[in-house]
């Protein structure tokens, strides 16, 4: 017999075991969590997914992650399902369904998901890019099982000082775009620093080994050491060593929530591994070992390279690779992907350069992660293999050849497959897995720049070459915010059959209309579009990379420049000129009719207005003005020298109305990088700790706006060059920085063109030289805001009016000077 007592226990029980049930998290709670995030309120009911392994792929190539998205018919409930092999699967079905039922997307520059319908369409029949008609559910698979992000000098030219909510949206967007795998370099630093803690290191041998945040990538791979900022800003070594572990800290932090939103999406977090590189204290704590130092890198003095190592031939090297991987999961809370980025020779001279010294090192490598790691992946960039004088196909061979015989399994990145592609002449990496990688962007630099039509064939033309080896696609550029299509195009690749045409120009018609919406996707629109692909977008001279306005360089008499990053313009200028002025005509018609212009559009008509100002326009001028120089012609210097300031004023105002165009943006993104996760209590310890001496919240916050400066100018301790600097190497045009930090420069070359010609001597560029480093040297030690017309992000006017506005002042010369004509 049940007693009351009992039943109630009994349905207490039940009770608690439903609540249980119904608690489950869902395996796809994630998506879910994504469509909430990104999408409006009636959408976050709509999508039923579902993670199945029993949809038949498309083609006998399109195999991996594949998914089915298809109409249900219910009176209440979700209407749309998504089917999937994965939850990477499930994400790219879930962009196929934005794509084609919505034709919106997520993009670096905005998106349009506020103009979604109301109500969720239902999927149509007719696939828009391929013309077909579906109608038992759109099935889509990948060529390739990985989709990858990033370069590793990413996370110190653009990430380095992203904060958590800005992390959580590019790995919304990297879900949506289907990439499944990304190198997880933020915070690695704690570990290494804890991992050095347990070799008896201290503070003080650890701070002459680590950099200053916006360049711990060259830390990593063995290219840099130490920091300069104290010197740059005029503190002190220990304030900044306060500094660095304060970052090292509060990045971990960060990292801790990337890996846990990776592992919810099922992303490959590629995880660091022991790379060798050691502060040079560690020599003497192992004096029966054998160490050595990196060869010299990009002309910095001895003191901030030549990083000491542990020749990976060592048993010390396998002693401390274990001892790192083992604190590394201890930290992740024992969590591991298998995949370890380890690049022992990124620009660097190996130790030996014999088949058989190079066999030794990738045998014994090979074995320090298995020691470990019995199914580790040794994942690296192919990047070090373009200098071919030590690389030759003997060394290669045999580099690859010590994986083999170790067992091992490696994944590499070809990291510029689009422009210097390594794949091809090293025989598909001796059949090792292996990755077709667009990077498009050296530096972060800004510019048009691309391979368009190349960018729909190589790929596959690796992939056809070597069908069991190309193993992965994806974007490696080092850094975001530019040429979008590009980017999308390489993403969209892997789910189309390799033995299909794409229809180019269907394709970016589609992505004009995703992009802007159908009332501004014009035929004129659509046909500047189709101008820019055939002009900016189509570099067929060799260059792997964007040229560089000269406004970026220091000013000489003769910028033309044919090398690496040079100012030399490739594309016909009449045609991009037109394609500027069909995009600001309409802009004006379009701001008449509609209360709102997507956030892409703005983005876009600024970055044209910007190509055609600062790479047809202002090169025109500073032509002029050296003219007019060299005929001793006072009366034009000055009237050119007038023009060209005033041109640099508007091109800083233009820039200066959107922030991914902003350096107050990206400086006080550095300042508040002090403060990832944005939590209340994250650096009172900190102020309260150093409120009576020493450093403190003003302090660290300079300490990290002189980075942010530092490597967008000099790059380096000093700032003309070798030895000691990579000046201008990721320059920007950003607005406030042309004001602040390239006006002067101009201003200074024009008073002493225009005093030379008076005087009619030749212009002392060594003069000229001095005095402008000594003016760069105060402004890298100067806070945003403190000077006038320091905006702290944008300047608040509405990108749309500046251009129209600037078209009226530039166009018709623009025009004149695409053509040949002269300013």
């Amino acid at each position: 017999m049940v007693t009351r007592k009992t039943f109630i226990g009994l349905v207490v029980v039940l009770v608690q075991t439903v609540a249980i049930i119904s608690a489950a998290p869902s395996e796809t709670a994630s998506l879910q969590g994504l469509v909430q995030r990104l999408l409006p309120k009636s959408y976050h009911n709509a999508f039923d997914f579902q993670l199945v392994s029993d949809i038949p792929q498309p083609s006998a190539d399109n195999k991996y992650d594949v998914y089915r998205v298809s109409n249900k018919k219910v009176k209440n409930g979700p209407s749309i399902l998504i089917e999937g092999a994965t939850l990477s699967a499930l994400g790219a079905g879930l962009k196929y369904y934005l794509d084609q039922a919505g034709q919106v997307e997520l993009t670096w520059s905005g998106n349009r998901f506020d103009e979604l319908p109301r109500v969720p369409p239902q999927v149509p029949d007719l696939e828009l890019d391929t013309g077909n008609v579906v109608t038992t559910g759109h099935v889509r698979g990948s060529i390739v099982p990985h989709r990858y992000y990033t370069n590793v000098v990413s996370f110190g030219y653009q990430f380095v000082f992203w904060d958590w909510k800005r992390w959580e949206r590019e790995i919304d967007w990297m879900m949506l775009n289907g990439i499944n795998m990304l190198p997880a370099m933020v915070g690695q630093e704690y570990v290494f620093r804890q991992f050095f803690y347990n070799l008896n290191l201290t503070d003080a041998d650890l701070f002459p080994f680590l950099t200053g945040p916006a360049f711990m990538p060259w830390q990593r791979m063995g290219n840099l050491q130490g920091s300069w900022n104290h010197e740059l800003t005029h503190t002190s070594a220990a304030n900044e060593l306060v500094y660095k572990n304060k970052w090292i800290d509060t990045q971990w932090d960060l990292q801790k929530l990337i890996l846990a939103r990776l592992q919810d999406f099922d992303i490959t977090a590629v995880l660091p591994a022991f790379q060798a590189f050691v502060p040079y204290s560690l020599v003497a704590k192992y004096p029966n070992n054998v160490f050595g130092n990196s060869s010299d890198w990009s002309f910095f003095p001895e003191q901030y390279t030549n990083v000491t190592y542990v020749s990976p031939t060592d048993p010390l090297f396998s002693d401390l690779s274990a001892q790192f991987l083992d604190l590394q999961q201890k930290l992740n809370g024992g969590y591991t992907s298998h995949y370890y980025l380890l690049d022992l020779y990124n620009e660097l001279v190996p130790e030996c350069a014999t088949p058989t010294c190079l066999k030794a090192i990738t045998i014994s490598v090979t074995k320090a992660l298995q020691r470990v790691d019995k199914d580790a992946v040794w994942t690296m960039q192919g990047w070090f293999l373009q200098d071919t004088t030590i690389w030759t196909p003997e060394a290669t061979q045999a580099y690859f050849q010590g994986i083999r015989d170790a067992d091992g399994t490696p994944f590499i990145f070809d990291l510029a497959s689009d422009s210097l592609p390594v794949w091809n002449t090293n025989e598909g990496f001796y059949g090792f897995d292996f990755g077709w990688s667009l990077i498009n962007n050296y530096g972060a630099a800004q510019g048009l720049f691309g391979k368009l039509p190349e960018l729909f064939t190589l790929p596959f033309t690796a992939y056809n070459e070597y069908p069991g080896n190309l193993k992965g696609m994806g974007v490696t550029a080092e850094g975001i915010n530019n040429n979008e299509y590009l980017y999308e195009t390489l993403l969209d690749l892997p789910w189309h059959d390799p033995k299909a045409t794409i229809n180019q120009t269907r394709h970016l018609e589609l992505f004009v209309r995703r992009r802007y919406g159908a009332s501004l996707a014009t035929p004129s629109v659509q046909d500047a579009f189709h101008k820019l692909s055939k002009t900016v977008w189509d570099c067929q001279t060799g260059q792997p990379s964007q040229s560089k306005s000269y406004i970026e360089k220091l000013p000489n008499l003769n910028m033309t420049d044919d090398g690496w990053l040079g100012t030399i313009f490739w594309y016909d200028k009449t045609t991009v000129v037109q394609a500027w002025s069909q995009l600001v005509q309409e802009s004006a018609l379009f701001s008449k009719k509609h209360a709102k212009v997507p956030s892409s559009f703005k983005f876009d008509l600024v970055d044209t207005t910007r190509e055609v100002l600062l790479a047809t326009v202002f090169p025109a001028i500073h032509g002029a003005l050296v003219d007019s120089y060299q005929s001793n012609d006072v009366s034009k210097v000055q009237a050119y020298g007038r023009q060209l300031v005033s041109l640099i004023h508007d091109a800083d105002l233009l820039l200066n109305t959107h922030e991914l165009f902003s350096f107050g943006s990206w400086v006080q993104a550095a300042r508040d990088s002090r403060n990832p996760l944005r939590t209340r209590q994250s650096f009172e310890s900190f102020e309260s700790d150093h409120s009576s001496s020493g450093p403190g919240v003003a302090g660290y916050e300079q300490f990290l706006e002189s980075n942010a400066r530092d490597i967008v100018t000099w790059w380096g301790p000093e700032g003309t060059g070798p030895p000691g600097s990579l000046p201008d190497y990721a320059s920007k045009q950003w607005g406030g920085l042309i004001n602040s930090f390239y006006l002067p420069r101009w201003q200074l070359f024009i008073q002493q063109l225009e005093k030379a010609a008076a005087d009619r001597k030749p212009w002392n560029r060594d003069d000229y030289i001095t005095k402008n480093l000594a003016r760069e040297a105060i402004w890298q030690a100067q806070i945003w805001g403190h000077q006038k017309g320091e905006t702290k992000t944008t300047n608040g006017q509405d990108p749309v009016k500046v251009v129209q506005e600037l078209s009226a002042r530039w166009g018709a010369l623009a025009v004149k000077i695409a053509a040949g004509g002269k300013p």
